[in-house]
C-alpha cells in the first residue's frame, strides 16, 4: 500500500497555487435557487439566489477548506472536496451528509460533474483522477496517465469525457466510461489553473499561472485560439449556461468576458482588490457572474448588454 501511494504521488510538491485565503470555491445551482460559498475557514454555506443573505450553513467552522463545489442538476445536493482527501455530498435541505467519497489518499485540489450530476471527477495532490457514480457515491474509474498534482478537473455535459489540467503544465482528456486517454493537450508554459467543458462539449478552456488562456478543439485536440485582453495571470474559468461567454478570474482582481461567438474581450468587471479565487455564473441568467476572492468578498455583476448582444 505505501509503495502505491508512492507511485500514486509524484516527488514534485508544487504547492503555489492552492493555500489560498478567503472564498476558496463557489458555485450557482442550475435554477438559480441559490449559491454555494466555501471560506478558508472550513465554513460552506448557502446563500440566496442574490448571493447576500445566508440561509443555511452546510459546514460550520473548522476542519480544512473545501477546494471545490458542484451542485446537483436539480439544486438538491451539494458534493465539497477538500484537503482531507475525501469527497462529501450534502442533503440541501436538511444540511445532512448523505454519502463520503473515499479512495484518494492526498489532499484534493478540484472537482466537477457532469450536467446532469450523474458522474463526478476528483483529483488533487496526486497523479490520479478518480470518476464516481453521482447517485450512490461509488468509485467507478481511476484515470491516469498525470505526471504532478492535478489542479483542475473538468467533466463534458453529457460525462463522455473528463478533462484533468497538471501541475506539469498539460492538459489530460480521457473517455470516462473506458478510461481510455484520448489527448494530452500541451501549450502552457506553467501550471495549469483550470480547465472547463464549453456546453455542448466540443471545446475545452484552459488558464495558467503562465498568463495565458487556450480554447482546445475536442475533436482534434488542437489550440484553436488564445484568448487577449485579461491583465494577468487566471486562476479560475466559467463558462456561462449556452457558453455564449466565457469569464476568468485573474490574480490581480478582474473578471475578463470573452464574447464565443467572436473569441474577444466583451468586459473587464473590476471591483476586487485581491485575487480571485471562485467563479460562476448565475444558473438561470446568463449575463450575471459571482465571484469569490481572497479577501472573503463575494461579489456580483451583470454583464453589459453590448457584451451580451455581441455573444448572440
Amino acid at each position: 500500500a505505501q509503495a502505491a501511494s508512492a507511485a500514486a504521488r509524484p516527488a514534485k510538491k508544487r504547492l503555489l497555487v492552492r493555500h489560498r485565503k478567503g472564498i476558496t470555491a463557489l458555485v450557482v445551482a442550475a435554477d438559480g435557487s441559490a449559491v454555494a460559498v466555501a471560506d478558508a475557514d472550513g465554513m460552506v454555506r448557502l446563500l440566496d439566489p442574490s448571493g447576500s443573505l445566508e440561509t443555511r450553513v452546510i459546514k460550520a467552522h473548522g476542519g480544512l477548506a473545501a477546494a471545490g463545489l458542484v451542485f446537483s442538476a436539480d439544486g438538491r445536493t451539494l458534493v465539497t472536496v477538500g484537503r482531507d482527501s475525501v469527497a462529501q455530498v450534502w442533503n440541501v435541505d436538511t444540511g445532512q451528509r448523505r454519502l463520503t467519497l473515499r479512495g484518494h489518499e492526498h489532499p484534493l485540489r478540484a472537482l466537477a460533474a457532469s450536467a446532469d450530476g450523474g458522474l463526478i471527477a476528483t483529483a488533487g495532490e496526486e497523479t490520479r483522477v478518480m470518476v464516481w457514480d453521482g447517485a450512490k457515491g461509488k468509485l467507478l474509474r481511476v484515470l491516469s496517465g498525470n505526471t504532478d498534482f492535478v489542479n483542475a478537473v473538468a467533466v463534458s455535459p453529457d460525462g463522455r469525457w473528463v478533462a484533468g489540467g497538471d501541475a506539469d503544465a498539460r492538459i489530460l482528456v480521457w473517455e470516462s466510461a473506458t478510461g481510455k486517454l484520448l489527448h494530452t493537450l500541451r501549450g502552457h508554459a506553467d501550471e495549469v489553473n483550470a480547465v472547463v467543458f464549453s456546453a455542448d462539449g466540443k471545446f475545452i478552456a484552459s488558464a495558467g499561472e503562465d498568463g495565458k488562456v487556450m480554447l482546445w478543439d475536442m475533436a482534434s485536440g488542437l489550440q484553436v485560439h488564445a484568448f487577449s485582453g485579461h491583465s494577468d495571470a487566471v486562476r479560475v474559468l466559467a463558462f456561462n449556461r449556452d457558453a455564449s461567454l466565457l469569464a476568468g478570474g485573474t490574480r490581480d482582481g478582474g473578471v475578463a468576458v470573452w464574447a464565443m461567438a467572436t473569441r474577444s474581450l466583451a468586459q473587464h468587471l473590476k471591483g476586487s482588490q485581491t485575487p480571485i479565487n471562485a467563479l460562476s455564473f448565475g444558473g438561470v441568467n446568463k449575463t450575471r457572474v459571482f465571484a469569490g476572492n481572497e479577501a472573503g468578498r463575494i461579489l456580483s455583476w451583470t454583464v453589459s448588454g453590448s457584451a451580451a448582444a455581441v455573444a448572440r
